[in-house]
């Protein structure tokens, strides 16, 4: 009786070390791929290299939008052209971006004796790409994507580069994926101060 008893107390604890490891395998932060850290603020001489570099610059709101499994496609109608040239008063946007993937990781618990193994899946990261919503004011520092004959902004498709696509919300504006540094958020809080900053970069640059 008493030998049951414990055979079966033995059993019990079994299935609940197992749980137990089953439950720290699928909580426990994954080993295969370390989480990207965010780029760091932007600042005003980080965003004067950016201005330099993009070969538009426009103000503008999304007319239309389509997005299929790693594409991005938005219509922008163009409210203010602060940088180069474009035929029209309508762009098109084309970003291609890499999904999180979900590789399988095996791994083998601590106390086990058995050779049991959980498989795990774990989600890599994701590319980053923009934010298109139908009727979204956006500023967007954009360079062109030469195979499409599209634009995309300036950092699509980096895991680690400041996306300059700049959401117009309540006034003001506001960066993806990162913090404007204190020199530039001075500017942010109001859309014409920010274009009015972007517009000082490029005379600057230009001298």
């Amino acid at each position: 009786m008493k030998s049951n008893v414990a055979e079966k107390t033995a059993e019990y604890f079994k299935l609940i070390m197992l749980a137990a490891a089953y439950l720290a395998c699928i909580f426990s932060p994954p080993s295969v791929y370390a989480l990207q850290p965010p780029p760091p603020p932007l600042d005003i001489e980080q965003l004067e290299i950016l201005v330099s570099r993009a070969e538009v610059i426009v103000v503008a709101n999304v007319k239309q939008v389509k997005e299929t499994e790693g594409i991005i496609e938005a219509t922008l109608c163009v409210e203010k052209l602060l940088k180069g040239e474009i035929s029209g008063k309508t762009m098109e946007i084309r970003e291609t971006y890499k999904t999180a993937d979900f590789p399988s990781a095996t791994l083998k618990p601590e106390n086990r004796n058995d050779g049991a193994s959980i498989v795990r899946s774990v989600a890599g990261p994701s590319t980053y790409r923009g934010k298109y919503e139908k009727g979204l004011r956006i500023i967007a520092l954009l360079e062109k994507d030469e195979k499409a004959d599209k634009y995309k902004p300036l950092g699509s498709g980096t895991y680690n580069e400041h996306l300059c696509e700049f959401i117009i919300e309540n006034g003001g504006v506001k960066p993806l994926y990162f913090r404007f540094a204190q020199d530039v958020s001075r500017y942010t809080d109001n859309e014409k101060c920010f274009v009015c900053l972007i517009k000082k970069l490029i005379r600057h640059i230009a001298e």
